[in-house]
């Protein structure tokens, strides 16, 4: 028989892990089954701990589960199980017993009773000693606990009392203030997958005051007890009492359907409906101790899979089927659950796609629901799992959540996702099914990438560069669907950025390196063929610096030209006025607008800009001159824009105020034309498009003609049809308002940042709104349409996969626009849109067409945005 240590990882219910779908946590990979318990065997036995010894009040020692340790101060009254009452706002002048080794075993036996009191298991533990019987160890402390964790002590399930949290802090290394409990089958028998040897440690530090009896923690101890059976976390009703917010409503089915109720508050639901084995646990009040007991379907179902009856699969139906992609390949990770209409939140049960073979086969979206009551109604849905990922992996929902029914297709046009068949099943019935995610293959492609910031996009629209979440660029091929990190060249270190640029055809880029030994960047070029890096000028010999997340630079790097002959970024330079910081006083300085030349690596500060004493305090400031006279003053200035033919750049001031040099010469365009947040520039560098603000109200976008020196005005989104129009957290388009209404009241056109155009500027693309203000608004230009909301541009061209993942932020576009990349405003996330195709309804038909010309041309010419079936999403 061989022996081996199965817990590979731990298994935590903490107030702050992430959920997982039911499931086995460790699979036996030789059989690829769960590692189970023999309970042929009879009752698993459990051994508890003992605890520190604490004086009460007559000088008795007391074994103890929770310490209130020396020096402490409550803010309420404590009383104690000896009847001594603590007042508050008292500094404790001993360690006192608060709860003792006996009401946690107390505990620890209502635990083991519930999930062995489960009708369709034949589960069964109980408690038949201590592990001092067994061990000679009276208390299992930081100073002995290598003598139980990774130790066989013999069959069993061996429960520790971590008094004071020590264990978790020095042996396994995580606060004492962030864990609640750890528990996992520790070892097995590798030949037949059986769990011989579990162990939980439960944190007694963590107990809240108002927890007398442990009735709160109780939910703890029993939630770890399933780790220890071999159980994982599940997520049925769970999120609708720990995750709703009104910033963040959960729903028990699909959101937007029929039936479908919006959770805004934990207060919506009975806490008894939340299962067990979500990993989510609050001590501080009932909703711990409802989690105590076994009574909702879901962990009912997880058990008794595990640990079945003969009676359990003849008396109950079951689901099984498989998730898949819109192209028919299976997927793993996505929650299924099975709700039933008539009881919803004590008859419902969870399964993960994939959770039998946890990534170890490839894809595979498959799963099993069992335990359905016969006759019963039942919705099935996917849902997405809201954080963690542990045993199988969680992934994303590659379009938008949807019910199964009798119809089902991947296609969004014929199956609609609130579209539900009532699943009915008799005793011993399975129901066989497929699900597949709606999607299009014609059309707008819409991928999630990699968890990373892409920052450019080539021009032709077949490379990106990025930076990795720690600052390593990156460049992503979409012909090949690959990604390149930039290998350190011989010589320098690691190559860093916060920002990142290239040239058109992608085989140069300009990047932040360490160049020497200081530890602080400074700019280069990178020539992606040769993979070479050259360094670029610094002006004041990389003596100054400013941090940020991946450490101190010299420079920002902000944009390349077409060609990559010329770069644009700043170059910080000494409050002194001198060509150098002095030693210890790199951040005394302030960044100045500088353009780069490529090839040789000379610098060059931009006209029109004159570093100044500040107006208040000490420091320096920049002053925009117009010759000798100073226009006005902002406390720093960048270049962060350049047109493909270099003539024209851009660049803002302290964050919002725009600036911008026609063929060197710098002209104001906030104080002459309202400019402001960001600007885009066509590629021969006459037209630049900027948000704009007038009279002290935001205007929408105007595109300046830089030789005429005239603006257009080009509009904006609409309030309410397509951003709140939020004002001191009143939303006046609740309140009736319409577009047009809120226009004349002052509130001007919805601002919109620009973030990057085709080369004529016929497209341009956005962002709208705040976090005070509703959120972030993805907006679209198309020259002749004019503006929509990037979930009216996707909605009507039927493109549900981003209903899950809407971008906010295309700030990515190729030269005709037809390739974009994306991202969400906070996430560090990846979006490839490949808009080649698109469509328009002609007189009721689908044409798909070129975008953008062709459909917009079409549109011009009397179609409509959108795919038929989805004009009026």
């Amino acid at each position: 028989m061989k022996f081996s240590k199965i817990a590979a990882a731990l298994a935590l219910a903490t107030i702050s892990t992430g959920a997982l779908a039911g499931g086995p946590l460790y699979i036996h990979e030789p059989t690829m089954q769960p590692y189970k318990w023999d309970t042929s065997k009879g009752s698993i036995p459990v051994w508890t701990d003992g605890g520190q010894l604490i004086k009460d009040k007559d000088g008795n020692d007391v074994e103890t589960f929770t310490v209130l340790e020396k020096g402490t101060v409550f803010n309420v009254d404590v009383t104690l199980p000896d009847g001594t009452v603590i007042p508050a706002y008292t500094e404790l002048d001993r360690d006192y017993t608060f709860l003792t080794i006996e009401q946690a075993n107390k505990v620890t036996a209502n635990a083991v009773k519930e999930w062995s009191d489960v009708e369709t298991s034949t589960f069964e533990m109980s408690v038949q000693g201590t592990i001092f019987e067994k061990t000679g160890i009276a208390d299992v402390t930081a100073e002995n606990v290598d003598q139980i964790y990774g130790v066989e002590n013999g069959y069993g399930f061996w429960v520790n009392y971590d008094t004071d949290g020590s264990i978790l802090e020095n042996y396994f290394g995580v606060p004492r203030s962030a864990v609640l409990g750890i528990a996992f089958p520790e070892w097995a028998d590798e030949e037949t997958g059986e769990i011989i040897e579990a162990t939980a440690l439960m944190n007694g530090w963590f107990v809240d005051i108002s927890d007398t009896d442990g009735t709160q923690v109780g939910g703890v101890f029993t939630h770890e007890f399933g780790h220890a059976i071999n159980m994982s976390h599940s997520q049925a009703n769970g999120h609708l009492v720990y995750m709703s917010a009104s910033y963040s409503p959960q729903y028990d089915g699909v959101p937007g359907c029929e039936g479908v109720t919006k959770f805004t508050s934990s207060s919506m639901l009975d806490y008894s409906a939340i299962e067990t084995m979500f990993p989510f646990i609050n001590v501080r009040g009932s909703a711990g101790a409802n989690q105590h007991t076994i009574n909702v379907k879901d962990d009912i179902v997880n058990i008794s899979d595990l640990y079945p009856t003969a009676q359990y699969q003849s008396q109950f139906g079951s689901i099984q089927g498989k998730l898949l992609t819109k192209e028919g390949v299976e997927y793993s990770g996505v929650n299924l659950i099975a709700r039933n209409l008539d009881n919803p939140y004590e008859d419902v049960i969870s399964q993960q796609s994939g959770n039998m073979t946890q990534g170890r086969i490839g894809p595979d979206g498959s799963f099993t629901i069992n335990g359905l009551t016969p006759g019963a109604r039942y919705a099935l849905y996917t849902q997405e799992i809201n954080a963690g990922g542990y045993p199988t992996q969680q992934t994303n929902i590659l379009s938008e959540a949807e019910y199964w029914n009798d119809n089902e297709s991947a296609n969004p046009g014929i199956d609609n996702a609130c579209a539900m068949t009532e699943i009915v099943v008799s005793a011993g019935e399975t129901k066989q099914l497929e699900m597949y995610f709606n999607g299009y293959q014609d059309g707008i492609q819409y991928t999630p990438l990699i968890s990373a910031f892409v920052m450019d996009h080539a021009k032709n629209g077949k490379k990106a560069l990025g930076t990795t979440s720690s600052g390593i660029p990156f460049l992503y091929d979409s012909a090949t669907n690959s990604f390149d990190t930039l290998v350190s060249p011989d010589g320098y270190a690691l190559l860093s950025s916060t920002s990142t640029a290239m040239n058109k055809t992608a085989t140069k880029a300009a990047i932040t390196a360490h160049f020497n030994d200081n530890g602080v960047m400074q700019g280069g070029v990178w020539d992606i063929n040769s993979g070479k890096v050259s360094m670029l000028e610094d002006l004041t010999g990389n003596s100054c610096s400013l941090s940020s997340q991946q450490g101190q630079s010299s420079h920002s790097i902000w944009d390349m030209d077409d060609d990559g002959k010329l770069i644009v970024g700043t170059t910080r330079f000494p409050y002194d006025g001198s060509n150098r910081c002095a030693e210890g006083e790199a951040a005394r300085s302030v960044g100045m607008p500088t353009v780069w030349d490529a090839n040789t690596g000379k610098a060059s500060v931009l006209p029109g800009t004159q570093m100044v004493d500040r107006s208040y305090g000490s420091g320096k400031e920049i002053a925009i001159m117009n010759g000798d006279e100073q226009i006005r003053r902002t406390a720093w200035a960048r270049a962060d824009r350049i047109s493909g033919n270099g003539e024209t750049i851009t660049g803002s001031t302290n964050g919002f105020t725009q600036i911008a040099w026609v063929n060197g010469e710098l002209v104001d365009t906030y104080t002459e034309f309202g400019a402001i947040d960001n600007s885009v520039i066509s590629e021969n560098g006459r037209y630049v498009a900027f948000g704009a603000i007038e009279n002290r109200r935001p205007a929408g976008v105007k595109v300046w003609d830089t030789v005429t020196n005239t603006t257009q005005k080009i509009g904006s989104l609409r309030w309410c049809d397509n951003i709140p129009a939020i004002s001191f957290w009143t939303n006046y388009c609740d309140l009736g308002y319409s577009h047009e209404e809120l226009v004349e009241l002052g509130f001007g056109l919805p601002s919109v940042m620009v973030l990057d155009a085709n080369e004529d500027l016929s497209m341009i693309t956005g962002r709208a709104g705040s976090p005070l203000s509703g959120g972030f608004v993805g907006a679209i230009y198309l020259k002749d349409i004019g503006w929509m909301s990037s979930a009216e541009f996707f909605a009507k061209q039927g493109v549900t996969e981003a209903k899950g993942l809407l971008t906010d932020n295309m700030f990515g576009l190729s030269a005709d626009g037809s390739e974009i990349m994306a991202g969400i405003a906070g996430a560090v996330l990846s979006i490839e849109i490949d808009a080649n195709k698109a469509f328009v309804c002609d007189n009721g038909r689908d044409r798909e067409l070129s975008f953008p010309k062709q459909v917009v041309d079409a549109v011009s010419a009397g179609a409509e945005f959108g795919r038929c079936a989805h004009i009026n999403d």
